[in-house]
């Protein structure tokens, strides 16, 4: 665990945004200052900067800045830029991280307002203290060329929702 103390330390000197552009609240950081950042951190305690890493790396923010509409960037970048942590969510139980074989779904509801996702993952980065986790999981495919191809999509997943459990954390 990371103590409450240095989570708000790290909370006021921005270190949840630095790869998060400006205008979303962000520091706005190159990948080169990002990874300087971390070595430092790293030097201290490699578990901290590993955390921090995949808080912006496989969480939430960098598949949000590359694949997410402004409405949602305008949504989560600034609340992540203040703090909230993220996490990614692939591997499930017996099938590890295989996406090819993974069975959590997710299907639109029937007034096609949002998606329901069901399904189990494991050893999510971040999982156990995120507020935010991208979630993969398959969609209904889709026909292309008359060939039917299988979808996995991204979900920003929200830990306050129902039905979100974080079922074990390992220690």
């Amino acid at each position: 665990k990371v103590p409450a103390d240095v989570v708000q330390s790290l909370r006021e000197m921005g270190a949840f945004g630095m790869k998060i552009p400006r205008q979303y609240g962000g520091l706005g950081l190159s990948q080169t200052n990002f990874s300087r950042v971390l070595a430092v951190v790293g030097s201290y305690s490699s578990a901290l900067s590993t955390w921090l890493s995949a808080h912006q790396s496989i969480g939430v923010p960098e598949p949000l800045k590359l694949f997410g509409t402004e409405e949602q960037k305008q949504r989560y970048l600034p609340r992540i830029a203040r703090g909230a942590m993220t996490a990614f969510a692939l591997t499930e139980p017996g099938v590890g991280s295989d996406p090819a074989k993974m069975t959590t779904h997710a299907e639109l509801a029937p007034d096609g307002t949002h998606y329901i996702l069901n399904g189990e993952k494991l050893w999510c980065t971040n999982g156990p203290v995120a507020e935010l986790i991208v979630v993969m999981a398959k969609t209904p495919p889709k026909i292309v060329d008359g060939k039917e191809r299988q979808q996995i999509t991204c979900f920003i997943v929200e830990t306050s929702w129902e039905g979100f459990e974080v079922a074990h954390r390992c220690t």
